[in-house]
């Protein structure tokens, strides 16, 4: 059982030796005049949101610029009405987290006549003239975090006899179908597992997608199998919320940490989740990294110099530039040595619930990100 993977790609070194531009407008900036960044959020009900949000603007702020957010509240509609807004504040760049990856088609070509630049904010706008893309890798997070629950299958196999031996059975629960990052965690999903479907090991028995990245579809897929007594033996979740729904289901059933479940995004309650035992491992994005280099760019952006990016990804219309960042997969081995180190939260936090006396971490081995060119 290896448990301790990284998705590994530095960033200095992704803006040093980035090979794809993102080519900001021509700008003519008044010295006196400050910049201004528009922000616009699908939404931040979930815990990252709220962080990234901090983040941001206060690296604005501390770049002497302004910027002036807009949250939609999970609405396509606001969040067309509040980018027109920003557009008609004559904003210099716009930074879009999309509810809906194809719906602000028409918005967005308002943004480019009136030469605004925009980055895809973690999630991917299909346009042709979305200026930069900025986010994680998630065909390799979704392949990541399935192969540390595969590692997981292959170590409990070793213990039972062959002959005795049926597929360990699998539920997925994907993200909302309107997001692509969903897509893509989706493709890493069958990357990792479908090796082990063929060989024998595994079967998925069924998948969901969650509409809005709402918990209650991964308590009704968990309800469902558990309700007429059939097996679970590991769920793959497209986020922490949806292994919060699908992990407060398997409790009722007092099944909780005899099911192993993997997700992403390192909220607290997950970390707390994988020291408990009722969780196996979650994916951890460094989204301060995130947010401080999306505002750094933004404002480069602004002054009208050009930006590097590490690769490219097709948004349907367009091969667009796309910054990647780094990822990690988290599991009780490497709690400590990548969330508690990092700052991400507080070990009296993760911990409140056990005993850790004389426990120690261990550390993390790298694995190379999975390339997005053309997905």
């Amino acid at each position: 059982m290896t448990g301790k993977k990284v998705l590994h790609l530095g960033i200095a070194l992704m803006l040093i030796l980035g090979a794809f531009t993102a080519c900001s407008k021509e700008k003519q900036v008044d010295s006196e005049d400050k910049i201004l960044i528009g922000l616009s959020l699908d939404s931040i009900v979930v815990e990252r949101w709220q962080r990234e949000l901090e983040i941001l603007v206060a690296t604005v702020n501390e770049l002497g610029a302004e910027i002036d957010v807009q949250i939609a509240n999970e609405s396509i509609e606001k969040q067309t009405e509040q980018i027109k807004y920003l557009i008609n504040r004559h904003v210099d760049v716009l930074i879009v987290v999309p509810n809906d990856a194809k719906a602000f088609y028409d918005v967005m070509s308002e943004a480019e006549r009136n030469g605004i630049d925009v980055i895809a904010y973690d999630r991917l706008i299909m346009h042709p003239d979305i200026d930069l893309y900025i986010s994680f890798d998630n065909v390799a997070i979704g392949k990541g975090i399935s192969q540390r629950l595969m590692d997981q299958f292959k170590s409990d196999a070793t213990t039972v006899p062959e002959e005795t031996f049926t597929p360990y059975r699998l539920l997925i629960i994907n993200g909302d179908p309107k997001d692509n990052n969903s897509k893509l965690l989706n493709q890493g999903f069958y990357e990792a597992v479908q090796p082990y479907i063929d060989e024998g090991l595994v079967t998925v028995v069924d998948e969901t997608w969650a509409n809005e990245w709402r918990e209650q579809y991964a308590k009704d897929l968990v309800e469902e199998y558990l309700s007429k007594g059939e097996r679970i033996d590991g769920i793959i979740a497209a986020n922490d919320v949806l292994a919060t729904g699908a992990i407060e289901v398997l409790s009722k059933w007092q099944k909780a940490g005899s099911v192993y479940v993997v997700s992403q995004d390192a909220e607290l309650s997950a970390c707390q989740r994988i020291v408990e035992k009722t969780q196996l491992a979650t994916a951890y994005k460094p989204i301060y990294d995130l947010a401080t280099t999306t505002a750094k760019i933004a404002i480069s952006m602004a002054k009208g110099e050009k930006v590097l990016a590490n690769d490219s990804i097709y948004n349907e219309y367009e091969t667009v530039p796309f910054l990647k960042l780094d990822a990690y997969v988290v599991d009780i081995d490497n709690m400590d040595t990548v969330i508690i180190k990092s700052g991400f939260h507080r070990r009296e936090d993760i911990y409140r619930n056990i005993d850790t006396s004389g426990e120690e971490g261990d550390t993390s081995e790298t694995i190379e990100p999975e390339s997005s060119s053309g997905n």
